[in-house]
């Protein structure tokens, strides 16, 4: 796996139950140990940080295999995008949804972030989109070919 470690972090808010964050983000990351730090918003609310980060290279790729063919499919496709000048990775997961123990992509406010850090020799953006390639496809090859044996049995 040439991931180095995915991070994971959410915002809980006022009007937001902390052990139910807290409940999403250990679903999604599948770690043991959250951080909590505490800060504020604009208008003085109070907002929890929770943070999260894994590094063993069988759960990042067992929480790769969980997000499914379909949506591993859509972060292939948006590679281009999710992948900074610095080798990091980065999608969104709707909250809500992790909640209810499902992985679903977003784009909005209410999410849990991941970013990965992708490794690459030598260190660099090209590199790190051709490894990032590599592993997104054959995690979507590997589903193709449970699908098919599946099928076949």
């Amino acid at each position: 796996m040439d991931i180095a470690n995915l991070s994971f972090r959410t915002f809980v808010h006022a009007t937001e139950d902390p052990e139910r964050v807290e409940k999403a983000l250990r679903f999604v990351s599948g770690a043991e140990n959250v951080s909590r730090s505490s800060s504020t918003g604009y208008y003085g609310n109070p907002i929890i940080i929770l943070e999260a980060k894994i590094t063993d290279s069988k759960h990042i790729k067992a929480l790769l295999r969980s997000l499914g063919p379909e949506t591993l499919r859509v972060l292939l496709e948006t590679l281009d995008r999710r992948l900074d000048e610095e080798s990091f990775f980065y999608f969104r997961l709707d909250k809500q949804e992790a909640f209810l123990e499902r992985f679903v992509l977003a784009d909005g406010e209410d999410v849990i972030a991941v970013r990965g850090k992708v490794k690459s020799y030598p260190q660099s953006r090209d590199n790190a989109m051709i490894s990032m390639r590599n592993i997104l496809q054959s995690e979507i090859d590997r589903a193709a070919r449970m699908e098919q044996r599946g099928r076949e049995a």
